[in-house]
């Protein structure tokens, strides 16, 4: 158990606390606190809108079926973005299978990009080809390193939560986290 940290800290705890206890409208309270953060990183590691709220509505009622298995109310933030990481995971494992499926049913047809989102319109052809170019550059890192960098840039970690919940240390991780963007880097280069 951590000891006590500022304000927003304890209130956290304690909302942590009453939904440990069976409080649905302290569990709400959290779910409106981390949706943005949720829906974000699993837009970011999906890149499908639809397959995020989902993931996100599964994220959250496996949180709330066992947030009283939950021993760190401190570390709240952290356990969800564990479980909302599964999910993707899942999420992504089942596109896997599902492509794989799509090619044996029907070899040599060009495969079509389930990862193509809806542009804002402003320079369309530009923001297409700019978005495929990073899709590209991000799908060139090993599963680790998109979680590395997803967490960094979109989920709001700091380093040491990152470098914990992977079991390594920071310098390792900050060494991970530099070769992934040097290597998404080259990528946008070429």
């Amino acid at each position: 158990m951590k000891p006590a940290g500022d304000a927003a800290e304890e209130k956290l705890a304690d909302l942590v606390r009453q939904a440990k206890r069976g409080s649905r409208e302290a569990f709400m309270e959290l779910y409106k606190l981390f949706y943005h953060e949720l829906y974000a990183y699993a837009s970011y590691m999906l890149r499908h809108p639809q397959d995020a709220e989902d993931v996100v509505s599964d994220t959250i009622v496996a949180a709330f079926e066992s947030i009283g298995k939950l021993r760190d109310v401190y570390r709240f933030r952290q356990w969800l973005f564990k479980i909302l990481s599964n999910q993707c995971k899942k999420r992504r494992k089942s596109y896997a299978e599902r492509n794989r499926r799509h090619n044996l049913d029907f070899p040599g047809e060009e495969q079509k990009d389930v990862f193509s989102g809806v542009s804002d319109g402003r320079d369309m052809e530009k923001e297409a080809t700019d978005r495929e170019w990073i899709r590209q550059a991000f799908e060139t890192l090993s599963e680790e390193e998109r979680y590395i960098v997803n967490s960094f840039l979109f989920g709001g970690y700091r380093g040491d939560e990152i470098a914990q919940s992977l079991g390594i240390g920071s310098g390792t991780l900050r060494s991970k986290y530099r070769r992934a963007l040097a290597k998404m880097k080259k990528k946008l280069d070429e």
